[in-house]
């Protein structure tokens, strides 16, 4: 293989697993605490990038002002879910089937809401693009931004979990919410931190996917199963094993891409590439990545 098709392929690796991390974060933040499947991750995603793009196209500011708002509102739209929902679920005793159900609804509603706004048709974002040769291979200074926020991201967050008294009431709260509230913890304002979290990490995440692609009203739910895939495949729960899992989903779809079409093969079976790397995960540590191991330092595990 020439050098400049590899390092290409490594840099859209690079790219794409910085943007599933972000996704796979959100939602694993929510399924350690809730413990269910978050459906409704996925327009989350969406309604993110659309945020941006009210921001950055309508209002004419730059992306990175879209970026923050994307953070902030979607953010403000997961908790505004779980005090809606799922906290009325919650205190009904609703089980783990009712709250997926449910989230399943809030996605079905959120994704018609967001064509309905802005329209079925493909967007874009207004953005002014310069390209860099790196050993043959190109990169825009939006796929490097791509990847320097998510890395500064995973950073803050590890800081967070580790340093602060909200990292560790969060901590608290996904190990023992019981023991949690008996020690003085508010677990539902925690909760509600952990929404506001998880969920504006999903916009961020939506932000640079539409940034690196392309606006439609299913962007998220095309997102919604190589995150579960990571999620899984890296322990669920598991806040280093979502970050290590990204990364290598990145790699093996860009190289199995290469794969498909040295043999001929259709690349619209890339989302296959995904389960068919699960599963050997899988085979191989049954708990996913570092799903048998607690994580003292992230304060989550599986």
């Amino acid at each position: 293989m020439p050098l400049g098709n590899l390092a290409q392929i490594v840099i859209n690796s690079v790219i794409m697993g910085s943007i599933y991390v972000l996704i796979a974060i959100g939602l694993t933040m929510v399924y350690r605490v809730l413990r269910f499947a978050n459906f409704s991750h996925a327009e989350l995603v969406t309604f993110g990038a659309y945020s941006a793009y009210m921001v950055n196209v309508s209002l004419g500011l730059d992306i990175a002002f879209g970026l923050i708002a994307a953070f902030i509102l979607t953010g403000l739209l997961g908790i505004a879910t779980d005090v809606l929902v799922f906290r009325r679920l919650r205190q009904k005793g609703s089980g783990t089937v009712s709250m997926m159900i449910a989230s399943i609804g809030i996605g079905l509603v959120l994704r018609q809401s967001i064509q309905e706004i802005w329209g079925p048709d493909i967007r874009w974002y207004d953005l002014s693009v310069e390209s860099y040769s790196v050993l043959g291979a190109s990169v825009t200074d939006i796929e490097i931004a791509i990847v320097a926020v998510s890395i500064a991201l995973i950073v803050l967050l590890h800081m967070m979990f580790t340093h602060t008294k909200l990292g560790k009431a969060m901590r608290g709260v996904s190990d023992n919410p019981q023991l949690a509230m008996a020690s003085g913890i508010d677990t539902e304002k925690i909760l509600l931190k952990v929404w506001f979290l998880g969920a504006g990490l999903a916009g961020a995440g939506g932000v640079f996917m539409g940034a690196d692609t392309r606006l439609i009203p299913i962007l998220g739910w095309e997102m919604l199963l190589p995150a579960f895939a990571v999620v899984i495949m890296g322990g669920i729960g598991s806040f280093y094993g979502a970050i290590i899992a990204a990364y290598l989903l990145g790699f093996a779809e860009n190289f199995g891409v290469l794969l498909l079409s040295d043999l001929g093969l259709s690349t619209g079976y890339r989302s296959a590439i995904a389960f068919i790397v699960l599963i050997l995960v899988l085979i191989l540590r049954p708990g996913g990545i570092m799903g048998r191991r607690e994580n003292n330092a992230a304060g989550l595990r599986s």
